[in-house]
């Protein structure tokens, strides 16, 4: 764990890419998201993550959501938390097949973002999200590891 947990903030790793914590050390995204900017990502979902014969489990498709979501904001704000995601189910989502995410920024206001997505697979709607984001306190990690070690 290190020194300052609440130092952490996701910077480009040294191949470019914005990756959450879990991923960075690989330098690649175990969900299977390729940016192509800030606000479209290449997607395709991993047959370990299939939920059933050939679509990908609900929890991989909010977990995209999840991080697209924050990306889209990230090169703005590197020390964002999501305090709600809301996701639509429209269609299954296949795995293993090329998929698109794209996400936009809906609204910013002090700390407080909200942000919403679609994934599609060749211009057919698949799922929908919306989250609500905020730039995390200077203290927040620390909080949590406090509030934690109370319950040990």
């Amino acid at each position: 764990m290190p020194d300052d947990p609440d130092a952490f903030a996701i910077y480009p790793s040294a191949s470019g890419r914005l990756l959450c914590g879990g991923c960075a050390a690989e330098d690649r995204c175990r969900l299977g998201i390729a940016a192509v900017d800030a606000t479209r990502f290449d997607v395709v979902c991993p047959a370990h993550w299939q939920g059933g014969p050939g679509v990908a489990h609900g929890g991989w498709t909010a977990a995209v959501f999840d991080e697209v979501l924050n990306l889209a904001a990230l090169s703005t704000e590197p020390r964002l938390v999501t305090k709600s995601l809301t996701v639509s189910y429209l269609r299954p989502v296949p795995v293993e097949r090329p998929l698109l995410v794209t996400a936009q920024i809906d609204h910013h206001a002090g700390r407080d973002w909200t942000v919403s997505a679609r994934m599609s697979l060749a211009g057919t709607p698949l799922a929908t999200a919306h989250a609500e984001l905020r730039t995390r306190r200077p203290d927040h990690y620390a909080r949590h590891e406090a509030w934690l070690a109370s319950h040990n």
